[in-house]
């Protein structure tokens, strides 16, 4: 039996077919459908397999601009056709459609606000700090600026935990959201008509709650390819398939709570030999070659999720 025969025949048995999905591809199938990291997803991971329909195919489809008008004259018309099932290759073979869900473990983030600290400044009253200091205001217009922008500054900072992080570039950017080129420019529009607040929030540790199931649904279709593969017409049959899954209606219900990537996957399921070869990139420097492997591997499976594709990798029966 050759490689895809023999990974549908399990694909299709409910006893064999999670045997087929290692904790690797689960990861690299929850990266391409889930933002993992901002949901703070992890291992381990579990295939849930609602519903798993073997043996479709997706017709190509290609769209015609068509114009016309009758040999009498009048008035032209255009057209918009798609059309199915064009070519020597008239569809693409999808191996299996797969509905259901993955499991992670996921580790709240959440913490609470524990302290609140406000703190309000105006531009209005600089003018008369500088002359209960100074005696009187400074006749140099750049040294009048300068002591304005310096107490302005003061007043603003002293509202920060962090004084530091109201950098002089920052200030500048703030004058100019206002409409502002100088500090002098800001008291003579605004004065005492404009406060800006300082808020100081302080967060409680988060939880230290071990990390719980959560269900992050999934619809997939699995291509089973072997080799040699085709990477280039591959990637452009997954597109196709993606889009006319999109069309169909297949995508999960949406968790409102998760941060969707790809609403539906295309599964490349592929012969994990394939990155035995040393032109995959990932594998330089690795102490041994099922290191090299696993790390060419990882690589390509980043670089697909990307594209909305889970990469999935068995051993070649023998």
């Amino acid at each position: 039996m050759n490689y895809v025969d023999f990974t549908l025949v399990r694909l299709a048995d409910e006893s064999l077919r999670a045997a087929l999905f290692d904790q690797d591809a689960l990861e690299q199938l929850t990266v391409a459908a889930y933002d993992a990291e901002a949901m703070a997803l992890g291992p381990p991971y579990t295939a849930i397999f609602d519903q798993l329909t073997a043996g479709i195919s997706i017709p190509r489809r290609a769209t015609v601009e068509t114009a016309w008008d009758l040999s009498t004259g009048g008035e032209r018309r255009e057209g918009r056709m798609t059309l199915f099932g064009l070519g020597s290759d008239p569809a693409v073979r999808v191996d299996a459609l797969w509905r259901g869900a993955l499991i992670a473990r996921a580790v709240s983030p959440a913490a609470r606000i524990v302290r609140v600290i406000a703190g309000w400044s105006n531009a209005g009253g600089v003018d008369a700090e500088i002359i209960r200091d100074l005696g009187a205001l400074p006749t140099d217009p750049a040294a009048l600026e300068a002591e304005r922008r310096a107490r302005l500054l003061a007043r603003l900072r002293g509202g920060f935990q962090q004084p530091g992080a109201l950098t002089d570039a920052a200030f500048d950017g703030w004058l100019r959201q206002l409409g502002a080129v100088s500090v002098g420019e800001l008291i003579a529009r605004y004065a005492d008509q404009l406060a800006t607040g300082a808020v100081q929030l302080q967060f409680s540790e988060p939880a230290n709650d071990p990390p719980s199931p959560r269900r992050l649904p999934l619809s997939a279709a699995i291509l089973v390819r072997d080799l040699p593969l085709d990477i280039a017409q591959l990637l452009a049959d997954s597109k196709l398939v993606r889009d006319q899954l999109d069309d169909l209606g297949v995508k999960p219900t949406p968790d409102p709570d998760a941060i969707g990537r790809h609403p539906v996957l295309v599964i490349w399921m592929i012969p994990d030999v394939m990155f035995d070869d040393k032109d995959w990139p990932g594998g330089d420097g690795a102490p041994s070659e099922s290191e090299a492997r696993k790390l060419r591997r990882q690589t390509a499976g980043r670089w697909l999720a990307r594209e909305g594709i889970g990469l999935v990798t068995t051993p070649v029966n023998t």
